[in-house]
This record gives C-alpha cells, sequence and structure tokens, in this order.
C-alpha cells in the first residue's frame, strides 16, 4: 500500500476548501536476521513505503553486501506491530551477517542511505563487480534514447501522480523500453527495491541496462548502482561531487539533469 487519503484545507488567496488528498504513506520497518526460526538480531530500522518490502528487504541485502544470491535468503516473515513493519529474515548458514550489525547507528531515515555507516571512506577503495557492457548496448545507446527516459519514467509513476511525493528508481533495456520501476518515499529505498526485483528475477549484473533515478544522485546511489554492475546511470536531478568522483573511479557513465532536449554527462 503506498497511498493514503486523507481530509485538507486548501487555502488560496481569494478562497479556501476542504476535500480528501492523496499523501504518500511512510512506515518503519524494522529489519531483523537470523540462521534460524530464533534469535533474531535487528540490522536495521528504516523508513518506507510498505509495498514491495520483499524487493526492498533482497536489495539492501544485496547492496550491503550480506547477500550474493537470492538462495542466500530462506525465508522473509513480514508482520505489523503496534509500532510499523517488523521483517525477520532468514539467511543460510554460510552467511555471516553478524559483522554488519555494528555499522548502524539507531534509525536509518527514509532520505538517509549510507549515513548510518562508520566507515564512508570505504566507498572510495570499494572493489566493484567488473563493470562490462556488450557492443550492441554501446551501438544503441544515444542521445536520443536517454531523452526519452524521463517522461516514460512519469508516466509509470503513478503513485507519484497522485500524491507527489514518492520517488522512482527505473531500469531500461538499450532500446530505452521500461523493464521495471519501484517507487518509496525515500531514493534509496526504490533504488533498493528496484535491484531487489532485479536479483530475484536472475537480471543481475545491470551491466546492458539503464538505470534512471527520479531525483539527484547521492554517492550511495552510485554505490548502491555500481555494486549491481550498472554502467550507465541517469537521473533527473543533479549529481553530488563525491557521486561523481566515485563515478569516475569506476568508470560509470553518469548523467545528471536528463529532460527531453537533452542532459549532462559527467
Amino acid at each position: 500500500m503506498k497511498i493514503r487519503k486523507i481530509k485538507v484545507n486548501k487555502f488560496t488567496l481569494n478562497d479556501n476548501a476542504k476535500f480528501k488528498d492523496s499523501v504518500a504513506i511512510e512506515s518503519p520497518l524494522e529489519i531483523r536476521l537470523s540462521h534460524d526460526a530464533s534469535n533474531f538480531q535487528t540490522l536495521a530500522i528504516t523508513l518506507c513505503t510498505p509495498a514491495d518490502i520483499e524487493d526492498l528487504i533482497y536489495g539492501q541485502l544485496y547492496t550491503e553486501g550480506i547477500i550474493a544470491h537470492r538462495t542466500d535468503v530462506k525465508t522473509i516473515m513480514i508482520f505489523d506491530n503496534e509500532l510499523g513493519l517488523v521483517a525477520e529474515i532468514i539467511l543460510v548458514k554460510s552467511i555471516n551477517y553478524n559483522k554488519h550489525l555494528n555499522n548502524h547507528h539507531g534509525m536509518i531515515h527514509a532520505s538517509c542511505g549510507l549515513c548510518g555507516k562508520t566507515e564512508i571512506d570505504d566507498l572510495l577503495t570499494f572493489k566493484y563487480p567488473k563493470l562490462n557492457t556488450t557492443d550492441q548496448f554501446k551501438n544503441k545507446l544515444n542521445a536520443e534514447i536517454i531523452c526519452s527516459l524521463p517522461n516514460k519514467l512519469l508516466q509509470a509513476q503513478k503513485a507519484f501522480v497522485q500524491t507527489g511525493g514518492l520517488h522512482a528508481s527505473a531500469v531500461f533495456d538499450e532500446s530505452g523500453c521500461l523493464l521495471m520501476v519501484k517507487e518509496d518515499i525515500g531514493r534509496h529505498n526504490a533504488l533498493d527495491k528496484l535491484i531487489g526485483y532485479c536479483l530475484q528475477q536472475n537480471l543481475l549484473p545491470l551491466s546492458n541496462k539503464i538505470i534512471l533515478l527520479s531525483g539527484r544522485i547521492s554517492f550511495e546511489l552510485v554505490h548502491k548502482s555500481l555494486c549491481a554492475g550498472v554502467t550507465t546511470l541517469a537521473a533527473i536531478g543533479a549529481p553530488s561531487s563525491l557521486s561523481v568522483e566515485i563515478a569516475n573511479l569506476n568508470k560509470l557513465k553518469l548523467l545528471g539533469f536528463v529532460k527531453k532536449s537533452g542532459f549532462n554527462r559527467y
């Protein structure tokens, strides 16, 4: 569920009116890990849009480096409590998740991403998967295809159209065909949902695909994209200086301010 109807008083310079409006839902999600059906330990508490939760979990665990394959997860159980959603994940015994438990502090907000990490500097020397693209991808990818993507994304952002309050991440093939879009109140969550979906569909690495983000490009989003093997990352908004640095270090094609009339390459 992404949307809730609430009562609103709308004021203008000349009048005011009462009506019901759609708002994006924001809910806490506690992620707990274990190797069996007991002794669950909390990895993180994040704020998210309570839809596509399994995709979000797979994506977060993958981009955190906790899992490498969808088969590393045995079961995911999601339930409500009085404070929000709780996800209890049972991992295969070969996954050592304990080293990840102390890397977060408190709650990870929907706009946060890796700001709960203790070792941000590690990103500059992080060993990402090798990026590979086919000649077909290189030959087909052109400015006309890139400029066509924002309108395709907007048409697929059904919850955003109703609320104006959700971010989106989408994956396109080399012809600019939309393969999947995920929405969330958090930019990082939207990308994690997309990567988690692709992991479950055996689409990783995304070396011959294009990722388009509905907002700006922060270094966390570059990090997650590189973990997924992305070679072309585009956004409707601007990149940060650190995102440009990490992208250049890892030969990631970074495109910003993408619109129908053009874009910037960094």
